[in-house]
């Protein structure tokens, strides 16, 4: 049976699609990256960013979109030690590669480390963890590390986005004040309601009032992650306003639904907590397609 979320669903982006495997071949998985593909193109969806902890998605996603014609696969790299932490080379490498996004460090974040988000799963799948200190982007004189104004000019300069990844809520607001005054337009504030994160209302009103975009992820609802109530992502909604927040899954592991029908469920929650259809549209739709470069 067909709803409004299946006809919601049609020609959304989602900025926040893991791959798989993540961590190890021996995980559990919903889907594979070409299944991934499929049912988003069976689903109408209009394309997918591919977002990986460990390496670079862009090979795989030239492929997906040589092999799928109707839905865009989109590469990305994050910024974790394994691929040289905070590393313009990298950035750049990845850019001229054809990444559509830099995320900044999830596991080797100094944040994520200190409230055991995604380190522990790294330290529990792999015995030799990357070499590297745990990042944070502050230097020792208390300002924006060097080489993160290096990265976000790499970013403005290719007109892509840049995602704050597991910093803290802290690190997030102060490089949205730094890409301000660089002039990046396009800086997501990744999952700020995650409790990897935890951003106040206030922070992610300074992010949104800046002209940037905040991320609401599916994962964050479900039981076995974050458990957190869809009226809390609505009040948020409704707090920033639809034109600064973008809707995501952030989907990984086999307790999770195939993407694209994680993505109708959180549109279909949504709806049944009260954001409006046109709201949707906007967060779905729209502002990924300006995100990705993918207008009209």
């Amino acid at each position: 049976m067909r709803t409004l979320a299946d006809d919601l669903l049609e020609g959304s982006i989602d900025l926040h699609a893991h791959i798989h495997p993540q961590l190890r071949l021996e995980e559990p998985g919903r889907v594979l990256d070409h299944e991934w593909a499929r049912a988003a193109r069976d689903a109408g969806m209009r394309g997918f960013m591919m977002k990986s902890h460990l390496w670079p998605t862009m090979g795989q996603a030239r492929l997906l979109n040589d092999l799928f014609p109707g839905v865009t696969a989109l590469g990305a790299i994050t910024l974790n030690n394994n691929v040289g932490g905070f590393c313009p080379f990298a950035a750049e490498s990845a850019v001229k590669l054809g990444a559509r996004c830099i995320w900044m460090p999830t596991f080797s974040a100094a944040n994520d480390i200190r409230v055991g988000a995604y380190a522990p799963r790294i330290a529990a799948a792999i015995k030799h963890p990357p070499p590297g200190a745990e990042l944070g982007v502050h230097g020792a004189d208390g300002g924006i590390r060097s080489e993160i104004d290096a990265i976000m000019e790499i970013a403005r300069d290719a007109d892509i986005i840049f995602s704050t990844g597991h910093l803290s809520a802290g690190e997030g607001v102060a490089l949205a004040r730094r890409a301000k005054e660089m002039g990046l337009e396009k800086f997501v504030f990744t999952h700020p309601l995650n409790k990897a994160v935890m951003a106040s209302d206030e922070e992610m009103l300074e992010v949104a009032g800046l002209g940037y975009y905040v991320e609401h992820c599916a994962l964050g609802m479900f039981p076995l992650w974050q458990s957190l109530r869809p009226q809390r992502i609505a009040e948020a909604i409704r707090l920033l306003g639809s034109e600064r927040c973008i809707l995501t899954t952030d989907a990984q592991m086999d307790f999770n639904p195939p993407p694209p029908e994680m993505l109708r469920m959180f549109i279909a929650t949504l709806l049944q907590v009260g954001i409006g259809t046109d709201e949707i549209g906007q967060m779905a739709r729209r502002n990924p397609a300006r995100l990705a470069n993918l207008e009209g």
